[in-house]
């Protein structure tokens, strides 16, 4: 039955009776058909449309222009990638369109992988979460079911930790605070405990600020859970805390480390594991320490993994992390 007609038939009603059903566009290589068929069919068996091209183009029909009838419709875009189909130059333009409506903000983008090792997804994809899809994975396909559904429902909303409310808000803070902040995020080598170490006198040479204006700007800083202070014989010495790096790399780098929270959550559900060290983690992003860091600090404060600090953790933030709910909620999202 063609997609036009069961959208009609449907456009008052869906699995629940609340309106239209999801409607899915799948990609995928002719050389995978028989691995993508099972999964096209257990979504229609699960109230979910599907745009299958051996279900929808007949002898005679336009390919592009049913294609395009079909990417317009979609509310989710999901491409099965082998080794095959990422070489395959239509495919390529299937998921480039997939991901135009994606950034248009038209359609979900999902990428299943089928025999296709996480090391080998484009740059573009290894931080999206990409479940793999195996023959008779019965969990995996309930998994894809319930996305597309929304079955995993959004937790209620509580309060805005203090560390996020200030990120994209450096107004909240005097001039002197960020001044104080962007210095110490971008002269940081590591990320980690106590680097740097500065006193007063280092941060005023540094930024140009007043020892009192230094003074004020630090106070801010500790009161917003930034900054530690300590006064040894007499002589203020700070140096940064995790949640600095959240609020002020995207002002002096070019990574923000919450974004990579994200992408660390991802990559952990997409791995398969139950715990990682920050090495096995970046072994596919392939960040600078600095960056890493930063971000492993915000994976910690937002609560996306235990996080833990061994002994010996040779240069890492956190040196182990172990998959939880949070992580996989985070990745879903």
């Amino acid at each position: 039955m063609a997609l036009e007609t069961r959208l009609d038939r449907d456009r008052s009603r869906s699995h629940d009776g609340t309106g239209t059903p999801p409607v899915v566009y799948f990609a995928h290589a002719s050389e995978d058909k028989a691995a993508a068929r099972p999964i096209a069919e257990y979504l229609m068996a699960n109230g979910i449309d599907v745009w299958f091209d051996e279900w929808e183009i007949a002898a005679g029909d336009s390919l592009r222009r049913k294609m395009d009838e079909g990417l317009g419709a979609c509310t989710h875009f999901v491409v099965l990638l082998s080794p095959t189909a990422l070489i395959k130059p239509w495919v390529n333009e299937e998921v480039d369109a997939g991901f135009v409506r994606r950034v248009e903000g038209t359609s979900k983008f999902i990428p299943l992988r089928l025999g296709l090792p996480l090391t080998d997804l484009p740059p573009l994809l290894k931080g999206m979460l990409s479940p793999e899809i195996a023959p008779g994975h019965q969990g995996a396909l309930e998994a894809l079911v319930n996305q597309i559904h929304g079955v995993s429902a959004k937790p209620a909303l509580g309060p805005t930790p203090r560390y996020v409310q200030r990120v994209d808000a450096l107004g909240h803070y005097s001039p002197a605070a960020i001044a104080i902040g962007k210095r110490i995020a971008s002269v940081s080598e590591t990320a980690e405990a106590f680097d740097p170490q500065l006193d007063f006198e280092d941060l005023a040479a540094a930024t140009g600020l007043s020892l009192d204006d230094v003074e004020v700007g630090v106070l801010d800083l500790v009161e917003a859970g930034l900054l530690e202070e300590t006064d040894t014989i007499g002589e203020s010495i700070v140096w940064p805390l995790g949640p600095l790096y959240i609020t002020f790399d995207p002002h002096v780098h070019d990574w923000r480390p919450a974004e990579d929270a994200k992408t660390l959550a991802a990559t952990m559900v997409n791995m398969g594991s139950e715990q990682y060290s920050p090495t096995d983690l970046n072994a596919g992003l392939n960040w600078p320490v600095r960056r890493m860091n930063a971000a492993l600090h915000a994976v910690k404060a937002a609560g996306l993994a235990d996080c833990h600090q061994l002994m010996g953790g040779d240069r890492w933030a956190v040196t182990l992390l172990i998959v939880t709910a949070h992580t996989r909620r985070a990745a879903r999202a």
